[in-house]
């Protein structure tokens, strides 16, 4: 069973939902095959379209060569030529062709339906319509398919039916080759198509394959590395932007934490090291109970000192992972003040600084416990980097819709270099890291920065050196608030 206070951390086993090793197509298989398909759907739309419209014209041309072999014999029909004589003009004949396969033939019925004249011999499917053909209109004629044949009927003079038809031979091997050649020139098109689909893939995954081999190359240890790719793609190059970006925030994250572990180590070794030796120097000899009773105080003392390094620690990582929990109340960030700065009188009156505030009524949805730390953090840094006889006023008031908490101290102030890093964590502008009496491990202004992060606020720090600092919080209004209601004002 875990302890409340354990963090999880992301070492466990991946969601069997994502079978990562499961096997799958590459990105060039996968546009290859994409860009494959639209080129064969192109080709076969554009090769059934172009079939389409040829044999239409195809077959308009056998309708009319017809319709101008059925007008000549209507013609000659209504000159009173012998019925026995008529026959199919020079010119058609020679279009239509002597050859069985091309042998055209035509029938005349009279409007009773009986044949008075026609080719010898006559397909036995041949017969009138049931309906006389039209006279007038775009198409004054009937076209009738019969298997392999195309017969047209149109009306003589007299209302006979003219029925004028032949096989399609020529038209079906014009067809043929036609459908011949567009599936040569689709075959080149799609071969053509799939070297070119080939290439563009390639060149769309090689760059991606760079960035693959030199993301495998990326280690905790290596870190350093980037991505660099040769001028291409707006969207690669953004990729590779983004991904170094990433990695630029992983080797920063990696740093502070690898600086973190050791900055806890340090400051964790010297209380441990104090209980040990003051343990085993105590126990080397027989000790007097006022002898035993001082290793004790020693000891408890850097107990505490640890323990408290240890929650703060234990706060940070909480921030971390996004788990600082904050139990949110309405307050008056007024009253929070004043109960902090009464805690921390005796501290400024041991240091010889005079503590005094303006404060004003200001609600605020907070975690008061977490706020007080904040203000407790913020005053006694300023009463412990002060001088003797100096001032430490503190402010709380509505500007903008926001409320505002200051600390303004008379102290030795921050030099500009330091006032980039002291929210950093472990950070303490005295480079030897020793430790006064009840000085902190350089954790308060990270516990601070966290916890006014947490309640949607900022921080913000104005200082100059040997004159004094000012720390400026900012923190949303739980209601509408006005700097002119509730008006208090105490010194202590």
């Amino acid at each position: 069973m875990s302890s409340p206070n354990e963090i999880p951390v992301g070492n466990g086993p991946a969601d069997p939902a994502v079978p990562l090793d499961a096997p799958r197509r590459s990105l060039r298989t996968e546009l290859l095959i994409g860009q494959l398909a639209v080129l064969a759907i192109v080709v076969l739309g554009f090769g059934g379209a172009m079939y389409a419209l040829v044999r239409q014209g195809v077959y308009r041309e056998a309708e009319s060569d017809l319709l101008g072999a059925a007008q000549s014999i209507a013609q000659d029909l209504g000159h009173g030529d012998p019925r026995d004589d008529l026959r199919f003009a020079r010119p058609h004949g020679h279009r239509f062709g002597p050859g069985p396969r091309d042998f055209a033939y035509f029938a005349i019925w009279d409007p009773e339906g009986h044949q008075i004249a026609g080719s010898n011999p006559l397909p036995p499917h041949v017969a009138p319509l049931e309906r006389a053909p039209p006279l007038h209109g775009p198409r004054p004629f009937v076209v009738l398919a019969n298997g392999p044949d195309i017969e047209l009927i149109i009306a003589g003079p007299r209302n006979e039916q003219i029925l004028v038809g032949r096989p399609l031979g020529r038209e079906r091997d014009r067809l043929w080759r036609v459908f011949v050649w567009l599936c040569t020139v689709g075959a080149l098109a799609l071969g053509v198509g799939g070297l070119a689909a080939w290439w563009l893939a390639s060149r769309v995954v090689r760059p991606l394959e760079t960035l693959t081999q030199t993301a495998e190359q990326i280690s905790a240890r290596r870190l350093d590395q980037r991505l660099q790719l040769e001028p291409t793609t707006a969207e690669l190059t953004r990729l590779a932007s983004v991904f170094n970006g990433m990695l630029n925030r992983l080797q920063t994250a990696f740093q502070q934490q690898v600086r973190f572990t050791a900055d806890a180590s340090h400051e964790l070794r010297t209380p441990v090291a104090v209980i040990l030796t003051q343990a085993e120097h105590t126990l080397s000899r027989s000790r007097s109970e006022e002898e035993y009773r001082g290793a004790l105080e020693t000891c408890v003392r850097a107990a505490r000192r640890m323990k408290r390094l240890v929650d703060d620690l234990l706060l940070l990582a909480r921030a971390d992972v996004g788990r600082l929990e904050i139990k949110a109340e309405a307050c008056d960030l007024a009253d929070v003040t004043r109960a902090a700065l009464a805690w921390l009188e005796p501290l400024a009156a041991e240091r010889q600084v005079r503590l005094s505030s303006q404060l004003h009524a200001t609600h605020v949805l907070c975690d008061s416990a977490q706020i007080t730390q904040v203000i407790t953090n913020l005053v006694s840094n300023a009463i412990e980097y002060n001088r003797a006889g100096g001032e430490v006023f503190v402010t709380v008031q509505v500007q903008k819709n926001r409320a505002v908490l200051r600390v303004t101290d008379s102290g030795i102030g921050i030099s500009p270099a330091d006032q980039r890093r002291i929210f950093e964590r472990f950070f303490r502008a005295d480079p030897a890291r020793s430790h006064r009496d009840g000085a902190g491990a350089g954790l308060g202004l990270s516990i601070v920065a966290e916890i006014i992060a947490s309640h949607g606020g900022t921080i913000d720090v104005i200082s100059t050196a040997e004159q004094g600092t000012t720390f400026t919080v900012d923190l949303p209004l739980a209601q509408s608030d006005s700097p002119e209601t509730n008006s208090t004002s105490a010194d202590l």
